[in-house]
């Protein structure tokens, strides 16, 4: 029986799991994962785990009946099953402070305990789920058609409002996130750390955009601060800082988005109540903040550790969680690590002794799995073959492209084509001057329009200012990719050319007539119609297939 079951269940959760375009495992710039389910997920007290059977296993205090064990209020000291009804398959599970999330196979989440509930119940909601995550009191849902769902333990479901797109949503203390396809973060409720990013300590009761972020992958969110990666690898934090868990050299809190100190390659990120930890594509943790009760790692009890530090493991980890003051990691033969607090026998043990290094707890975990969110979804029929093949050269991430419809800024292709150059060099580009232009102080893209300004790809459109926020036209991109492939190839750039070919030649501007040209001639960029359309703006789309056949065009790989 038990093998009939585990085949149905991985048949069932391949069903629904992957039954979408798929992103790749591993992406440019050692970007990992752009949504997971979670097999393993702590509270404050407690801890819920995935077998890779479909069952669901849970265990440490239950005083809310948070580990499902109906009529018995003991802590259990060590993993044991929940019993739902009969072949229920589970798929991802989070924990809040008192209770714990399941979901379900067929796209419905369940309820462990919290304050004298029944031990296990079905939340009302009306869409298929395709992931969950777990706040203080509230839990957070996301449906197939990116719709957010949030509702107090025991209360009923609500839309949450002005999101859309959403890949990816995270928990903390009482602060919630959404992540887009566009690699934008939205964050509401508390802020009273400036836990939201959003420049104040004032609460938002309705999403906002996080300022001061691009190119967003994979969030994650503490009691209350935050941590996310972006596409290269890199962590941002903010939020509270007592004890260091920003992880930026200081204790200072931070309302915006602060870079992690001497971290790179990072695949994913978790957040305790007051430290935090990253994995990276190389296997390696890395933690830092509160270590109190030995949720560090690194055989100590340090109250305050400011930037992250390796850690020594058993096995190759490959995803990691945390819970208030301890955490998890599982390696690739399914084995389930912990260690940090253990007051109420959160690690699984069988004592109630802290853990200053990884202890082996549980085996057979279930594999952490994407979501069948659509990166195409949006695209136009002609685009979406080449932008599935882009994708699968890690070049790009596709979750940054969901709004495919949308016009690009300057400041938006300038950043794509300084990732292009480092893609292909295999190094970051170093700055040797300093800043030109006043009006991308501050911007998002600041650092990338420096480099590209470096290297002679972009010019502003005065001496000291560049319209980062200008829509890019037709003729404006031309000149760029094609600056691109000269730097690229070691080209001279084209000083002459004809548009003769275009009935509206005679408003190319005569600095871009060699630029479209050039294009045009070696089938990077043509018109429709018989025009070039110079003035016109491109979408993502189009800029994402300009630079797909660019990249075929001059035989260009990755190399890092």
């Amino acid at each position: 029986m038990k093998k009939n079951k585990r085949c149905v269940f991985l048949l069932l959760a391949a069903t629904i799991l992957f039954s979408a375009v798929i992103i790749p495992t591993s992406m440019a710039k050692a970007v990992a994962v752009t949504q997971m389910s979670s097999p393993v997920a702590g509270g404050t007290s407690h801890s819920i785990a995935l077998k890779n059977d479909g069952t669901i296993w849970a265990w440490g205090s239950n005083l809310q009946l948070q580990v499902g064990q109906d009529g018995d209020l003991k802590e259990q000291p060590v993993p044991e099953q929940v019993e739902v009804e009969e072949d229920s398959m589970f798929v991802s599970v989070a924990a809040g402070y008192d209770f714990s999330l399941a979901l379900r196979h067929d796209g419905h989440v369940l309820v462990l305990g919290e304050r004298g509930y029944a031990p296990v119940y079905e939340v009302p909601l009306s869409s298929f789920i395709l992931a969950i995550a777990a706040g203080q009191t509230d839990g957070l849902a996301l449906d197939r058609d990116g719709v957010v769902w949030q509702w107090t333990i025991g209360g009923a479901p609500r839309k949450v409002p002005n999101l859309s797109g959403v890949a990816a949503i995270a928990a903390g203390g009482a602060h919630y996130f959404a992540l887009t396809y566009s690699g934008d973060v939205w964050a509401w409720g508390a802020n009273f750390s400036g836990q939201l990013g959003n420049g104040t300590a004032i609460d938002a009761p309705v999403p906002e955009k996080v300022r001061n972020l691009a190119n967003i992958v994979y969030i994650a969110a503490g009691y209350s601060h935050t941590l996310a990666i972006n596409h290269k690898g890199y962590v941002y934090a903010w939020g509270s800082n007592t004890y260091g868990q920003l992880g930026d050299e200081t204790t200072d809190t931070s309302y915006l988005p602060v870079l992690v100190s001497g971290l790179k390659d990072v695949v994913q990120v978790s957040a305790g109540n007051e430290s935090s930890m990253a994995l990276t594509k190389d296997n390696v943790i890395y933690t830092w903040g509160y270590g109190e009760f030995g949720q560090l790692g690194d055989d100590t009890a340090t109250i305050s550790q400011e930037t992250p530090a390796a850690i020594e493991t058993e096995g190759t980890p490959i995803y990691i969680a945390s819970g208030g003051n301890h955490n998890f990691y599982i390696d690739s033969l399914g084995e389930l690590y912990a260690w940090g607090r253990n007051r109420n026998n959160m690690l699984g043990t069988g004592d109630k002794l802290n853990k200053t290094v990884p202890f082996a707890v549980f085996d057979n975990m279930a594999e952490s799995r994407r979501c069948p969110s659509d990166p195409i979804k949006g695209a136009s029929a002609w685009a979406v073959p080449e932008l599935e093949e882009l994708y699968k050269m890690d070049f790009l991430p596709p979750m940054l492209f969901g709004d495919y419809q949308n016009n690009v800024t300057r400041a938006e292709f300038a950043g794509l084509l300084i990732d292009m150059h480092e893609s292909i060099n295999g190094a970051e580009i170093k700055l040797e001057g300093s800043a030109v232009f006043e009006d991308i102080e501050n911007h998002v893209f600041e650092l990338e329009i420096e480099k590209a300004f470096e290297i002679g790809l972009v010019s502003g459109v005065s001496e000291t200012r560049y319209n980062p926020e200008g829509l890019i036209t037709r003729q404006e991109a031309a000149k760029m990719i094609v600056a691109f492939i000269c730097i690229i190839e070691g080209f001279p750039e084209p000083t002459w050319g004809s548009v003769s070919q275009y009935m509206d030649a005679d408003i190319v501007q005569v600095w871009a007539v060699p630029y479209v040209a050039f294009a045009s001639d070696n089938d990077i960029m043509q018109g429709s119609g018989g025009d070039f359309n110079p003035l016109d703006n491109l979408t993502r789309q189009q800029i994402l297939a300009m630079i797909y056949r660019t990249i075929l065009k001059y035989g260009w790989v990755r190399k890092v």
